[in-house]
């Protein structure tokens, strides 16, 4: 039997409160030991930008606008991410269609699963 891969760290941008801390928590019963949350796209392009993170999760529109900017730099940098959003693939840059969208409100159980398939590509 393989293990479950962790996801040890992992960078979540999302400027909904709850939303934050549910998918704070998922990622956290998933064996995630740092868990980063930024609202807001300048403070989360910063970490990205500094720290290693295995996954991350972005919702399309922060605090300050587009996610697009992080998920340029976590593409560069070889970090796997998905969206989360309650827009569709509309609202998201062409270049990043071929990620995974999760629409909100989504299922635990979908969430996992996305996270599990992520770390497994990476």
């Amino acid at each position: 039997m393989g293990m479950t891969p962790t996801p040890h760290s992992v960078l979540i941008a999302e400027d909904e409160g709850l939303v934050s801390l549910v998918i704070e928590d998922m990622v956290r019963d998933l064996g995630a030991r740092v868990i980063d949350v930024f609202a807001a796209t300048a403070d989360a392009l910063k970490a990205a930008a500094s720290t290693h993170y295995d996954i991350a999760i972005l919702d399309v529109i922060l605090r300050d606008g587009s996610s697009t900017p992080v998920a340029d730099l976590l593409d560069q940098r070889g970090i796997p991410f998905l969206f989360s959003s309650g827009a569709g693939y509309e609202a998201i840059d062409p270049r990043h269609h071929n990620r995974v969208l999760l629409s909100k409100p989504f299922e635990e159980a979908e969430l996992k699963a996305e996270v599990l398939r992520l770390l497994a590509e990476a």
